[in-house]
């Protein structure tokens, strides 16, 4: 028995438009961090581009559409923020939450050898016993699987954190969190 509850809480497949995203992503250089823009930030070792969510809707528009499909529902939905995440060698992200947000996002430009992992963390881990834990199998963590051109949908309350980055190559992902309303 393997018991793992923020497994049940994410959505992730092959974004519609990939190909579109990361040429959209590769367009941005390194002249266009801003980290000043993110006060979040402190505790993490990552450079960030402030997006226009005006610029990006049409390339997000269908993988939002594909989600709410996926989930059998229909619902309007209002982007707060966006942003581009740049990850060099030793980067990281510390563990954190995007509450009150309903639904974080992250796209994924690229992928390798190396990467940093992605990880979602049950903050109700300290309610459990360790020899418990050990017995039935359950972990507080779970590590996120992605590919090049893999989007991930997942509530904005779960906590989560980025591993360092061992590659020399850029890791760049795109996040975006959003209300249904």
């Amino acid at each position: 028995m393997n018991i793992l509850f923020v497994s049940n809480f994410y959505a992730k497949y092959q974004a519609s438009n990939a190909k579109e995203l990361i040429e959209f992503i590769d367009g941005y250089a390194e002249s266009d961090i801003d980290n000043s823009q993110f006060p979040w930030g402190d505790l993490c070792s990552s450079n960030k581009i402030p997006l226009k969510v005006s610029d990006l809707m049409p390339l997000l528009k269908p993988n939002l559409d594909l989600f709410a499909n996926e989930l059998d529902l229909r619902f309007n939905y209002r982007i707060d923020d966006a942003w581009i995440n740049l990850y060099k060698t030793g980067d990281h992200q510390e563990i954190h939450s995007h509450y009150p947000s309903h639904i974080s996002c992250v796209f994924f430009a690229n992928s390798g050898e190396g990467f940093s992992k992605l990880y979602l963390r049950d903050r109700n881990n300290t309610n459990i016993h360790p020899r418990v834990a050990k017995l039935v199998g359950y972990r507080d963590e779970h590590i996120i699987d992605y590919k090049e051109g893999d989007i991930l949908f997942f509530p904005g309350g779960i906590l989560h954190g980025v591993s360092p980055h061992n590659s020399s190559v850029v890791r760049k992902t795109l996040s975006f969190n959003f209300d249904i309303t």
